[in-house]
C-alpha cells in the first residue's frame, strides 16, 4: 500500500506516516464501491497538504478495476494508479501505468479545470482518449475518477482541516 500512496502522493507534501494518518467518510452515494472510504492524509507541518483513497470503478470490461487516488487540499488529481483490474491483456491494461502513460492525463485535472461533460472519453465527447478497440475500460475509469473527485469535493472542509 505505501508503493501506491507515493506513486499518487509526492513525498515532498508530507511528513506524516500517512497509512496511520486516516480518516474514513461515507462514500456510498458516489458510487465508488464502498459505503465508506478510508482516506489518508498526507500533512506538513501538521497540516492537511493531500489526500488519498481507494475507489473502485465497479463495471470494467471485465470486471471492476480497482484504483487509488492522491488529490491536493485544492482538489486538484497529484496522481491516480490502477491497482488491479482483469482487463484484456494488450487492450484494456493500458490502464496501467506500466503499459501506457494513459493514467497520467488525470494528473492536475480536477472539478474546477473541466466541466462535467469533459470527464469523459473522446468519443463521448470528453478530453480522455480512448483505447482503439476497448472504449468501455477507459470510459469505466474516468467516470470513476469524476466519481472519487464529487467525494473529495463533498467532503474538502472535513479532509482539510481535519
Amino acid at each position: 500500500m505505501i508503493k501506491s500512496l507515493e506513486e499518487v502522493v509526492p513525498a515532498a507534501l508530507h511528513d506524516n506516516d500517512m497509512l496511520q494518518d486516516t480518516l474514513t467518510i461515507p462514500s456510498a452515494d458516489f458510487n465508488i464501491g464502498a459505503n465508506e472510504t478510508t482516506v489518508y492524509l498526507a500533512k506538513k507541518s501538521g497540516k492537511v497538504t493531500a489526500v488519498c483513497f481507494k475507489f473502485i470503478a465497479p463495471d470494467g470490461y471485465s470486471g471492476a478495476i480497482n484504483m487509488i487516488m492522491g488529490v491536493d487540499r485544492d482538489g486538484n488529481i497529484l496522481g491516480v494508479r490502477v491497482l488491479s483490474h482483469k482487463e484484456t491483456p494488450g487492450l484494456g491494461d493500458k490502464i496501467e501505468a506500466a503499459k501506457s502513460d494513459w493514467i497520467l492525463n488525470f494528473t492536475g485535472r480536477s472539478l474546477d479545470n473541466l466541466t462535467s461533460a469533459q470527464w469523459a472519453v473522446k468519443k463521448d465527447g470528453g478530453v480522455f482518449d480512448q483505447f482503439a478497440g476497448a472504449t468501455i475500460t477507459p470510459r469505466k475509469s474516468v467516470q470513476a475518477t469524476y466519481r472519487g473527485l464529487q467525494l473529495f469535493k463533498a467532503h474538502q472542509a472535513q479532509l482539510i482541516n481535519p
